[in-house]
């Protein structure tokens, strides 16, 4: 009996390690705590890649894509004064609420600020998008998207998406940490992609 506790405990040792592991997403920098690297935001990465090919490269074949880096943060001064201008939706008047800024390291096509929906279904919580609250036709590095914030518990209830150089849509939820009370950005799958 003794010898089975002590198996299902390295189990689950080894279970709790590889899933903290496995977190692909680095929070940025509280608005309240700043540190000496808030003006280097963390990413969320949306890994892009492609089956190496047999043949050699062509001189009218594509270079490379860089994978996509998109982060959340809240929009300090010192975030804001790295970039010459930026594309500004001001969802909420009240000067109260913060703002956040939306960066990225590629250009995004078809990049829209949206509303996210949710239900529950079997025991777990499928998110979609429920309504587009301001669209670009691209959002680049050099003009990062400025928009106003107002948390509303813990449950997602705005988010980005944009479409990756396949041509799919991809999604994302903005949520604030409990841990730290940064911004997270975590990809989801509507129902039905």
């Amino acid at each position: 009996m003794k010898r089975l506790n002590t198996i299902w405990a390295a189990l689950l040792c080894v279970m709790l390690l590889v899933g903290c592991g496995a977190a692909q997403v680095q929070p940025s920098a509280p608005a309240s705590q700043p540190t000496a690297s808030s003006s280097q935001p963390p990413v969320v990465s949306s890994e892009q890649s492609s089956a190496p090919s047999s043949e050699p490269p062509s001189s009218s074949s594509q270079p490379p894509t860089e994978d996509v880096e998109i982060s959340a943060l809240y929009a300090t001064d010192e975030v804001l004064s790295g970039y010459d201008s930026y594309e500004e939706f001001i969802e909420f008047d009240d000067t109260d609420y913060p703002k956040i800024v939306i960066t990225t390291n590629v250009t995004l096509q078809n990049f829209a600020f949206i509303e996210v929906g949710y239900r529950e279904e079997a025991e777990s919580i499928v998110f979609y998008e429920s309504n587009t609250l301001h669209s670009l036709s691209e959002l680049s590095p050099e003009k990062p998207f400025v928009v106003t914030w107002m948390e509303q518990g813990v449950i997602p209830h705005r988010g980005v998406t944009y479409s990756d150089e396949y041509g799919t849509q991809k999604y994302y939820a903005i949520s604030m940490s409990g841990e730290d009370g940064s911004l997270l950005l975590t990809e989801f799958a509507p129902e039905g992609t």
